[in-house]
């Protein structure tokens, strides 16, 4: 949500009218609702997280003795790559009905340059739209699904993740050693120490709850700390290189999950069934969202414009249909689109470790004789 935010204020501004509003909602900790960069991050940590929790439930050695490296691959997959494919072939439609057209525009908020120009300006023929399909290997310019590059990064970075449990096994430090040395030297992306980090905090979970559970004082300073850092890429703009922006929102993705596991108070609250809903669509959301806010946004702020007579009233609306909408899509793309294929990922790991149990009964049948 964060994302689409960033996104709807990037094409149609601030919900301000004087400069100081505008400082205060671009250069400081207020920023975190629209800080989509900082959501990428988190994006990235909670990744690493949830992916390597599931090894280290009891200790912080992984349990490894039912993992099936293939299963893990053929379910990381049909979990991001199919419905991505469809989102894709979606926004192609979409593209071909209107890219022909100039986008809507209205005077109380027309669109940014950067809005009108993501499919307007890049003429795409069928070939390249296909080209766009391969996550592993995307075209320098995306432009149907432009969000897309994180998805590039996040399909063989958690590829890759088991390597990294196998690592923290041996050594944590050594793990995070590698990793820094592939980022600095060998120009490894970035988000790698964000898979690291969400490993760590996964590896060393009861240590956390530990540490932060009941100690209110100790969860806020912590609580402080990770927005500070969350949101320090906007609240020192100019005054931090990129990837010490990445790498500093990245700890503050892990502290504020730390506050998070330590605290049930919070657990509690991020529990309601509304927030759970949201964070189930939120792969549709992070898909669907663009198409709607080039698609549809600007013909419903061209016809509004119409009948508000303030800035301030349109951007509300506008944000809040933007929101609607790709909430509702994203309902529907979860529905219909993710849990079909979630589903069949369960079916094939099922196939394949019963498969795998009657080739060992066989094999020790024939030992036996």
């Amino acid at each position: 949500m964060a994302v689409l935010s960033e996104h709807f204020v990037i094409a149609f501004g601030l919900p301000c009218t004087g400069e100081l509003c505008a400082q205060l909602l671009d250069n400081s900790p207020l920023h975190i609702w629209w800080d989509g960069s900082a959501a990428v991050s988190m994006f990235f940590v909670l990744s690493g997280l949830v992916l390597s929790l599931r090894h280290f439930r009891s200790a912080t050695d992984p349990n490894l003795v039912h993992f099936h490296l293939g299963v893990f691959f053929v379910n990381r997959i049909l979990r991001i790559w199919p419905p991505y494919c469809l989102v894709l072939l979606l926004s192609a439609v979409l593209y071909s009905l209107l890219v022909t057209n100039p986008l809507p525009s209205n005077a109380l908020l027309p669109p940014s340059e950067w809005i009108s120009g993501l499919w307007h300006q890049h003429p795409l023929d069928w070939r390249a739209m296909w080209r766009e399909a391969f996550l592993l290997d995307l075209p320098p310019l995306i432009v149907l699904i432009p969000q897309a590059w994180t998805l590039s990064f996040e399909l063989a970075l958690s590829l890759l993740l088991p390597l990294g449990v196998l690592v923290a096994h041996r050594s944590s430090m050594w793990l995070a050693l590698y990793c820094v040395l592939l980022v600095v030297f060998l120009d490894a992306p970035i988000f790698l120490l964000h898979f690291l980090f969400g490993l760590l905090l996964a590896q060393h979970y009861g240590a956390v709850v530990r540490l932060i559970a009941l100690n209110p004082l100790r969860q806020s300073a912590m609580l402080l700390l990770g927005v500070l850092l969350y949101t320090v890429g906007d609240s020192l703009p100019g005054r931090l290189s990129e990837p010490l922006s990445w790498v500093g929102s990245g700890l503050g993705s892990m502290i504020l999950l730390m506050v998070v596991i330590g605290s049930r108070r919070l657990q509690a609250w991020l529990s309601w069934a509304v927030l759970r809903h949201i964070g189930k669509i939120s792969y549709s959301l992070y898909l669907l969202h663009m198409a709607v806010l080039i698609g549809l946004t600007p013909i419903l702020l061209q016809f509004l414009a119409q009948y508000l007579n303030t800035r301030l009233s349109l951007w509300w609306v506008g944000w809040c249909f933007s929101l609607t909408i790709s909430l509702t899509l994203a309902h529907v793309a979860y529905r219909f689109l993710e849990i079909p294929f979630m589903a069949l990922g369960k079916d094939v790991s099922q196939w394949y470790c019963t498969r795998r149990s009657l080739i060992r009964v066989s094999n020790k049948k024939i030992v036996n004789r």
